[in-house]
Protein backbone atom coordinates (compact mmCIF):
# COMPACT_ATOMS: atom_id res chain seq x y z
CA UNK A 1 0.00 0.00 0.00
CA UNK A 2 2.77 2.05 1.13
CA UNK A 3 4.41 1.32 -2.64
CA UNK A 4 1.14 2.84 -4.48
CA UNK A 5 1.02 6.22 -2.06
CA UNK A 6 4.86 6.90 -3.11
CA UNK A 7 4.52 6.17 -6.65
CA UNK A 8 1.47 8.31 -6.58
CA UNK A 9 3.07 11.48 -4.72
CA UNK A 10 5.86 10.89 -7.61
CA UNK A 11 3.27 11.18 -10.34
CA UNK A 12 1.33 13.81 -8.97
CA UNK A 13 4.53 15.97 -8.27
CA UNK A 14 6.05 15.48 -11.71
CA UNK A 15 2.95 17.08 -13.57
CA UNK A 16 2.22 20.66 -14.19
CA UNK A 17 -1.06 20.77 -15.10
CA UNK A 18 -1.09 22.22 -18.47
CA UNK A 19 -2.33 18.67 -19.85
CA UNK A 20 -5.84 19.29 -18.00
CA UNK A 21 -6.10 23.05 -19.13
CA UNK A 22 -5.55 21.91 -22.76
CA UNK A 23 -8.44 19.51 -22.61
CA UNK A 24 -10.59 21.36 -20.15
CA UNK A 25 -10.52 24.82 -21.63
CA UNK A 26 -12.23 23.82 -24.96
CA UNK A 27 -15.21 21.64 -23.52
CA UNK A 28 -15.73 25.11 -21.56
CA UNK A 29 -16.27 27.11 -24.62
CA UNK A 30 -17.94 24.49 -26.25
CA UNK A 31 -20.46 24.44 -23.17
CA UNK A 32 -20.61 28.01 -23.16
CA UNK A 33 -21.20 28.61 -26.55
CA UNK A 34 -23.84 26.06 -26.38
CA UNK A 35 -25.46 27.98 -23.87
CA UNK A 36 -25.11 30.94 -25.72
CA UNK A 37 -26.81 29.46 -28.89
CA UNK A 38 -30.00 28.28 -26.60
CA UNK A 39 -30.49 31.67 -25.32
CA UNK A 40 -30.17 33.07 -29.05
CA UNK A 41 -32.88 30.25 -29.74
CA UNK A 42 -35.27 31.35 -27.02
CA UNK A 43 -35.00 34.79 -28.11
CA UNK A 44 -36.02 33.78 -31.79
CA UNK A 45 -38.97 31.89 -30.59
CA UNK A 46 -40.00 35.00 -27.91
CA UNK A 47 -40.04 36.91 -31.28
CA UNK A 48 -41.57 34.95 -33.57
CA UNK A 49 -44.13 34.97 -31.01
CA UNK A 50 -44.77 38.46 -30.66
CA UNK A 51 -44.74 38.88 -34.04
CA UNK A 52 -47.61 36.47 -34.27
CA UNK A 53 -49.52 38.25 -31.54
CA UNK A 54 -49.09 41.81 -32.93
CA UNK A 55 -50.02 40.25 -36.34
CA UNK A 56 -53.04 38.75 -34.89
CA UNK A 57 -54.35 41.59 -33.12
CA UNK A 58 -53.85 43.68 -35.75
CA UNK A 59 -55.86 41.67 -38.59
CA UNK A 60 -58.68 40.39 -36.20
CA UNK A 61 -59.97 43.97 -35.52
CA UNK A 62 -63.40 45.52 -37.02
CA UNK A 63 -62.97 46.18 -40.79
CA UNK A 64 -59.33 45.55 -41.01
CA UNK A 65 -56.91 43.76 -43.21
CA UNK A 66 -54.52 41.14 -43.50
CA UNK A 67 -52.11 43.65 -44.56
CA UNK A 68 -52.41 45.44 -41.27
CA UNK A 69 -51.66 42.17 -39.61
CA UNK A 70 -48.74 41.47 -42.18
CA UNK A 71 -47.32 45.07 -41.72
CA UNK A 72 -47.85 44.71 -37.85
CA UNK A 73 -45.47 41.34 -37.62
CA UNK A 74 -42.82 43.35 -39.99
CA UNK A 75 -42.66 45.84 -37.85
CA UNK A 76 -42.07 43.84 -34.71
CA UNK A 77 -39.44 41.73 -36.73
CA UNK A 78 -37.68 44.38 -37.37
CA UNK A 79 -37.38 46.18 -34.31
CA UNK A 80 -35.96 42.88 -33.06
CA UNK A 81 -32.48 43.62 -34.49
CA UNK A 82 -32.38 40.50 -36.51
CA UNK A 83 -32.95 37.34 -34.32
CA UNK A 84 -34.66 35.91 -37.05
CA UNK A 85 -33.40 35.62 -40.15
CA UNK A 86 -35.38 34.32 -43.44
CA UNK A 87 -38.28 35.06 -42.05
CA UNK A 88 -41.97 34.61 -43.06
CA UNK A 89 -45.43 36.11 -41.90
CA UNK A 90 -48.90 35.17 -43.40
CA UNK A 91 -52.36 36.49 -42.40
CA UNK A 92 -55.85 34.57 -43.48
CA UNK A 93 -58.55 36.16 -42.48
CA UNK A 94 -62.19 35.09 -43.13
CA UNK A 95 -65.45 35.88 -41.55
CA UNK A 96 -64.66 34.67 -38.68
CA UNK A 97 -61.41 33.46 -38.30
CA UNK A 98 -58.02 34.85 -38.75
CA UNK A 99 -55.00 32.46 -38.66
CA UNK A 100 -51.07 33.54 -38.33
CA UNK A 101 -48.16 31.82 -39.16
CA UNK A 102 -44.72 33.49 -38.45
CA UNK A 103 -41.60 31.07 -39.57
CA UNK A 104 -37.74 31.91 -39.63
CA UNK A 105 -34.07 30.83 -38.90
CA UNK A 106 -32.66 31.75 -35.49
CA UNK A 107 -29.02 33.36 -35.88
CA UNK A 108 -26.30 31.06 -35.43
CA UNK A 109 -23.27 32.10 -33.07
CA UNK A 110 -21.17 28.18 -34.16
CA UNK A 111 -20.57 28.51 -38.01
CA UNK A 112 -22.10 25.60 -39.36
CA UNK A 113 -24.73 24.72 -37.10
CA UNK A 114 -28.11 25.39 -38.10
CA UNK A 115 -30.89 25.30 -35.65
CA UNK A 116 -34.51 23.88 -36.66
CA UNK A 117 -36.79 26.88 -38.04
CA UNK A 118 -39.21 28.34 -35.19
CA UNK A 119 -42.75 28.47 -36.39
CA UNK A 120 -45.32 29.78 -34.64
CA UNK A 121 -49.00 29.64 -35.11
CA UNK A 122 -52.01 31.71 -33.98
CA UNK A 123 -55.91 31.06 -34.93
CA UNK A 124 -58.65 33.16 -33.54
CA UNK A 125 -61.88 34.80 -33.84
CA UNK A 126 -62.30 38.32 -35.72
CA UNK A 127 -63.86 41.09 -33.83
CA UNK A 128 -67.43 41.68 -35.42
CA UNK A 129 -70.47 44.27 -34.93
CA UNK A 130 -72.76 42.96 -33.14
CA UNK A 131 -75.97 45.21 -32.13
CA UNK A 132 -77.35 45.19 -28.86
CA UNK A 133 -80.67 42.99 -28.26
Amino acid sequence: MQRIIAIARRLRTDEDGYAASAIIAPVIFLLLFTALQGALWYQGTNVAQNAAVAAYNDARAYESTTGAGQASARQVLDQAGGFLQDSNVSVNRSADTVTVDVTGQVVSMIPGVQLPAVHRTITGPVERWVPAP
